[in-house]
């Protein structure tokens, strides 16, 4: 009988190494085909960007899929594979130069704060920390370096203000999906999300704008402000869509 229950035991757990190792050769899997994704897509324009490579891609609407689909540890090593897989196709390939450097960690520092946005109770090693509200405050410390130059143009910031109170919102909402919904309402659900992830991708190239480039506030404020405004609403509503599809195909990968 002994030896029963510990044959038993030995299969139970065997077949649970099984399925986490599944699991995560699920998650790389993904994240390989989502960084190959996103370098190729760097051949998607979308709209003109001053400072950026040439013109914004189908990129930022890929980024924020890294912490949706991977998690924050994960979407932020994925996330970078992409960024430096993006500036290498962009140089030696795609023969575009890449004015501002900061743009090639914007997938990897999306793929960080958004799958932080999904976890309220983040662990790393023995400590925990709520997820969201350190994600709202990337989000807060972002809009003050922006705003410290460039405080005659404070609307610039007001997609990331209202990203990081998003943020600060989903610490007390509850993050559970229904699948079972129809058309917009699946959709709606994933909304906060690929509106965080899209902005703290942004974050990467609007601090190389402001840092590196060293643009000034009147061309932030009335020139790229509207061309922001347009391209990144756009880019959310797709990347909820992008998700909600693949997270349909695979709901087992969703990281909560």
């Amino acid at each position: 009988m002994v030896e029963f229950l510990s044959g038993q035991e030995n299969s139970e757990f065997g077949e649970l190494e099984l399925f986490q190792a599944s699991e995560n050769t699920k998650l790389s899997a993904i994240g390989i085909i989502l960084a190959a994704l996103y370098g190729v897509s760097t051949l998607v324009p979308i709209s003109a960007f001053l400072g950026a490579a040439g013109s914004i891609s189908l990129t930022i609407c890929l980024a924020p899929l890294f912490g949706i689909l991977l998690g924050p540890s994960k979407g932020f090593g994925f996330g970078l594979v992409a960024g430096v897989l993006q500036a290498f196709l962009s140089v030696f390939v795609f023969n575009i130069s890449l004015v501002v450097p900061t743009v090639i960690f914007g997938p990897a520092v999306s793929g960080l704060f958004t799958g932080l946005a999904l976890q309220k109770k983040a662990t790393v090693g023995d400590s925990s920390f709520p997820g969201p509200t350190v994600t709202a405050a990337y989000l807060f410390v972002i809009v003050l370096l922006y705003l410290i130059p460039n405080s005659s143009t404070w609307w610039f910031m007001s997609l990331y203000i209202v990203a990081a109170v998003t943020a600060l919102a989903l610490q007390t909402a509850d993050i559970t999906f229904d699948w079972s919904k129809k058309g917009w309402r699946k959709y709606l659900q994933i909304l906060p999300f690929t509106l965080i992830g899209t902005m703290t991708d942004f974050s990467m190239m609007t601090m190389g704008a402001v840092y590196i480039l060293s643009l000034p506030a009147d061309l932030f404020g009335y020139v790229i402000f509207p061309l922001m405004l347009s391209e990144r609403i756009t880019a959310v509503i797709i990347s909820s869509i992008l998700s909600a599809v693949v997270l349909t195909a695979f709901p087992d990968v969703w990281e909560t």
